[in-house]
C-alpha cells in the first residue's frame, strides 16, 4: 500500500491531461490564423452595419418627428399661417417649440424655419429677414426643390460674427403635403455623428470613415491613410452616405501573428510544468488520503459491499470512506440545523431585552452575547429606528403569505445595504408584524443626527421607488447608554402614532412631534357639535366647518387613538341628531349610512382619507334628507329641471332664464326652489356636472381643451380653464398630466 495510492491518482488522469493538452494545443495554432481573419472581418462588418444602423436610426427619428411636428404641431402651423407679421407671442411659440425638438432629439444642433409671405426666417436663437440671414444661399437652393433626404456635409454659420460648424441639414416644406407656405430647416452637427459613432469603437485599434453622397470624407480621423486596412465598405440607402472601417495597421492581426512563436514556447513549457506538477501534487496527497484510509479501517459497516469483487482479502477504501462521510455529514447538517434556530431565537430574545424597559443586561454582558452571536459590538451611541409598513391590510391582502415574506426579507437587505453605505453597523428585528425595529451603531462623527436623518430619508425614498408599498420611519433620540436604549425605542414608536396626521411615507422624528403645537382633544368637541347641528339644519356651511375641525386637529397634532375618539364622537353627535328625524331618518342613518361609513373609516390610514370619506357619505345623507323633505308641491318640477340640466348641461344657453321659459316659471322663484329643494345652487350643480364630465374626458381621451370646453357648455376654452382651476385648484392642462392612464 506503499505506492498504491500514488500510482493510482497519477494514472487515472494523466493520460486525459496529455491528450487534452495536446489536442488543444495543435487546433489552436491551426485555427487561429484563419480564424483570426474571419474575426477581423466579421468584426468590422458588424462595425460599419452598426454604425450605419445607429445613423440612420437617429436620423430617421429626427425627420420622423419633423414630419410629425409640420403636421400636428399648432405652434409651427400658426407661424407659418400668420398674416400679422412679426407676432411676438407666434414667434415665441414656434420657438418654444424648436428648442422642444432639439431638447428630445440632443443630434440636433439648430433648428431655423422659413416663411415665404414675408421672406421671414426664424431660428431657436435668432430672427432676420432671408436677405440678412447667413444661410441664404442654402433656402434659396432648396427653396424651388425640397428633397427629403439628408443633405450632404456643409458648413453651416448662423451669425455672422461666430465661425460656422460643419452640418448636415434635412429640409421639409410647410404645410407637409403642398409646401407652399414655408420650409423646416433641420441642422445636425457632424461632429455629434462622430462621437455617436467614436463610442462604438477604439480609435488606435479600428477606424470608421463616413464619405457623404458626394464622395467627402465627414470624419476627422486620427490615424493617417496608410496605416489603415480596409475590411468592410457599406452604403446606407437612406442618407446615400457610405460607411468604410477597419484595422490600424501594426497592431492586433500583427502582435497576434508576432506571439505566434511565443505561444508555441509557452505551450511546451506548460506542458513539462505541468507534468512535475501533477507528480509533485499526487505524491503530495497520497499521504493523507493513506491515513485517512487508516483512521477509517476501524469503522464498523455492513458487510455487503465493503470487499470488491474477484478480491476475497481486499477491502475497499472508497466505501469505507464514502459510508462514514455520509453518517458524518448527516449528523453535521443537523447540528447545524439546531445551531441555527438557537442562534435566531437567542438573537430575537437579546434584542427585546435592550429594547424593553427595565432591562437586567449590564454592556459586558451584551458585548459576550454579541461575540457569541457574531452581532455588532455595542458603540459610543445608538440610535433606534422603526420601519413600520404603510396600509399594512392592504398589503397583506394584495400579496400571499410567501410574497410578504420574500418583500419583508428585500426590505430589510435593503436596510441593511443603505446602512453600509453611509458608513453604520446596524441590528434589525420584525418586533411586530408590519414593523421592523432597527439598531444603529454609531462610533465618532458617526453619531451626527443629521447623517442618521439622510440614512432614513434614503431608505424610505428607494422603497417608495422601488417597491410597490411605502414605509413611514419613527426615529427616537440617540442612545449613549445601554438604559437609553429603551426610551428611544418607545420615542420611536410614539412618533409613528402621529403618522395619521402627519402623513405616510415620510420620516417622523421627536422634533416633528415636539414643533407641533398640541391642542386638548375637548377642545374639538363644540366644533363637532356646530357642525353636526348645521348639518341638521340642511345648511351647507356643514362641509366647510368640518373640513376646519380637520385641518385644527391635523394641527393640533393628534395621535392615532385620540383622532379615532373624535371621529366616534362624530358618528354618535350624527346619530343623535339623526333620531331626531323621525323613524325614516333613523332607518336612512342605521341602514344606508353607519355601516358602510364605519367600514370605510376603518381601511382609512390618514386624517386626509378619513375626511374625505365622512364628508362625502354625509353629503349622500344630506342629498336622501332633501328628497325626503322636499317630497311635497314643487318636489316633481325640481326633479324634472334636474334631469333636465344633466341631459342638456352641455348646451351653452343653459340658464336660469333658459329654464324658467321651459317651465313657465320665474327666474329667481326657480332659483329659489333649486336651493331650497336640493340645498345647492343651481349654477354650483351645473359647474359640477360640466366639470365632472371634463375630468372624464381629460383623462380618458387626448382631445384638445377647446374641444373638451365646448363638449361640456363652453364656448371658449378661456373661461373654461379659468373656471376648471378655480374649482378643481389646477389648470386642465395640469390634472390632465396628474391623472394621466400610464
Amino acid at each position: 500500500m506503499n505506492k498504491s495510492w500514488f500510482n493510482r491518482l497519477l494514472l487515472s488522469y494523466m493520460p486525459i491531461f496529455i491528450i487534452v493538452i495536446t489536442f488543444i494545443f495543435f487546433v489552436f495554432f491551426q485555427m487561429i490564423s484563419e480564424q483570426g481573419r474571419k474575426e477581423a472581418i466579421n468584426a468590422n462588418s458588424m462595425l460599419s452595419t452598426h454604425a450605419m444602423r445607429l445613423i440612420d436610426t437617429s436620423l430617421r427619428a429626427i425627420d420622423n418627428m419633423v414630419m410629425k411636428e409640420s403636421v400636428n404641431s399648432k405652434p409651427l402651423a400658426d407661424f407659418f399661417s400668420s398674416k400679422e407679421g412679426n407676432d411676438p407671442y407666434i414667434n415665441i411659440s414656434a420657438v418654444m417649440k424648436m428648442n422642444d425638438m432639439i431638447s428630445y432629439h440632443p443630434l440636433i444642433d439648430s433648428v431655423y424655419l422659413v416663411r415665404y409671405q414675408d421672406q421671414f426666417v426664424l431660428s431657436n436663437s435668432t430672427n432676420a429677414h432671408i436677405d440678412t440671414y447667413p444661410d441664404k444661399e442654402f433656402i434659396q437652393q432648396y427653396r424651388e426643390s425640397i428633397s427629403p433626404k439628408w443633405t450632404n456635409a456643409r458648413d453651416f454659420q448662423q451669425f455672422s460674427v461666430l465661425k460656422g460648424k460643419k452640418v448636415v441639414s434635412l429640409v421639409r416644406g410647410a404645410p407637409f403635403m403642398t409646401n407652399e407656405k414655408g420650409m423646416i430647416v433641420v441642422n445636425v452637427s457632424v461632429d455629434s455623428l462622430q462621437r455617436l459613432v467614436n463610442e462604438l469603437y477604439d480609435s488606435k485599434v479600428s477606424f470608421i470613415q463616413l464619405k457623404d453622397g458626394a464622395g467627402n470624407e465627414m470624419f476627422k480621423q486620427s490615424a493617417s491613410v496608410e496605416s489603415m486596412q480596409i475590411y468592410a465598405d457599406y452604403k446606407s440607402s437612406y442618407t446615400n452616405w457610405s460607411y468604410i472601417s477597419g484595422f490600424v495597421q501594426g497592431t492586433f492581426i500583427q502582435k497576434v501573428s508576432t506571439l505566434f512563436n511565443v505561444w508555441f514556447g509557452i505551450g511546451l513549457f506548460m506542458i513539462i510544468a505541468g507534468l512535475i506538477w501533477m507528480i509533485y501534487v499526487t505524491r503530495r496527497n497520497a499521504r493523507p488520503v493513506e491515513q485517512i484510509v487508516s483512521r477509517f479501517s476501524g469503522y464498523m459497516l455492513p458487510n455487503a459491499g465493503i470487499r470488491t469483487k474477484g478480491s476475497a482479502n481486499r477491502i475497499n477504501e472508497f466505501v469505507i470512506i464514502e459510508s462514514a462521510l455520509d453518517n458524518l455529514t448527516e449528523q453535521a447538517k443537523q447540528y447545524q440545523q439546531q445551531h441555527k434556530e438557537d442562534l435566531h431565537l437567542r438573537t430575537r430574545n437579546l434584542f427585546h431585552h435592550l429594547i424593553e424597559d427595565e432591562t437586567a443586561l449590564t454592556t459586558e454582558d451584551w458585548q459576550r452575547e454579541a461575540a457569541r452571536l457574531q452581532l455588532p459590538a455595542p458603540a459610543e451611541s445608538h440610535s433606534l429606528i422603526v420601519l413600520e409598513i404603510d396600509k399594512y391590510g392592504e398589503f397583506c391582502s394584495s400579496y400571499s403569505r410567501n410574497d410578504q415574506n420574500l418583500l419583508k426579507f428585500a426590505l430589510r437587505s435593503i436596510l441593511y445595504e443603505q446602512a453600509s453605505r453611509f458608513g453604520y453597523e446596524c441590528w434589525a428585528e420584525w418586533t411586530a408584524a408590519s414593523r421592523l425595529s432597527v439598531i444603529l451603531f454609531a462610533n465618532g462623527d458617526k453619531s451626527d443626527f443629521k447623517l442618521i436623518v439622510q440614512l432614513c430619508d434614503s431608505i424610505r425614498a428607494w422603497t417608495e421607488q422601488n417597491m410597490k408599498f411605502t414605509i413611514s420611519i419613527g426615529l427616537g433620540e440617540p442612545a449613549a447608554h445601554l438604559f437609553d436604549i429603551p426610551k428611544s425605542f418607545k420615542q420611536a414608536l410614539e412618533a409613528l402614532n402621529y403618522k395619521m396626521v402627519l402623513g405616510e411615507n415620510r420620516l417622523i422624528t421627536r422634533e416633528d412631534v415636539m414643533s407641533q403645537g398640541q391642542v386638548e382633544v375637548y377642545g374639538y368637541l363644540g366644533m363637532i357639535r356646530s357642525a353636526v347641528q348645521t348639518f341638521r339644519k340642511s345648511d351647507s356651511g356643514w362641509r366647510e366647518q368640518l373640513d376646519d375641525l380637520f385641518n385644527q386637529m391635523k394641527q393640533g397634532l393628534l395621535t392615532k387613538d385620540e383622532i379615532m375618539n373624535m371621529i366616534n364622537y362624530l358618528l354618535y353627535s350624527l346619530g343623535r341628531e339623526m333620531s331626531g328625524l323621525g323613524k325614516d331618518g333613523q332607518v336612512v342613518w342605521e341602514s344606508e349610512t353607519l355601516t358602510v361609513l364605519t367600514d370605510k373609516l376603518e381601511k382609512s390610514h390618514s386624517l386626509e382619507e378619513m375626511r374625505d370619506t365622512i364628508i362625502g357619505k354625509m353629503t349622500e345623507l344630506a342629498n336622501l334628507l332633501a328628497d325626503m323633505r322636499y317630497s311635497g308641491q314643487h318636489a316633481g318640477v325640481i326633479l324634472e329641471i334636474r334631469s333636465l340640466i344633466e341631459k342638456e348641461f352641455a348646451n351653452p344657453n343653459m340658464s336660469l332664464e333658459y329654464l324658467s321659459e321651459k317651465f313657465s316659471m320665474n327666474p329667481k322663484h326657480v332659483s329659489k326652489l333649486f336651493k331650497e329643494t336640493t340645498g345647492q345652487k343651481f349654477i354650483d350643480f351645473l359647474i359640477d356636472i360640466r366639470l365632472n364630465r371634463a375630468k372624464e374626458l381629460l383623462v380618458e381621451t387626448r382631445k384638445p381643451i377647446q374641444s373638451i370646453a365646448e363638449e361640456v357648455g363652453y364656448t371658449s376654452a378661456i373661461s373654461f380653464t379659468r373656471i376648471f382651476k378655480k374649482v378643481v385648484g389646477s389648470s386642465p392642462g395640469e390634472y390632465r398630466s396628474e391623472h394621466a392612464k400610464p
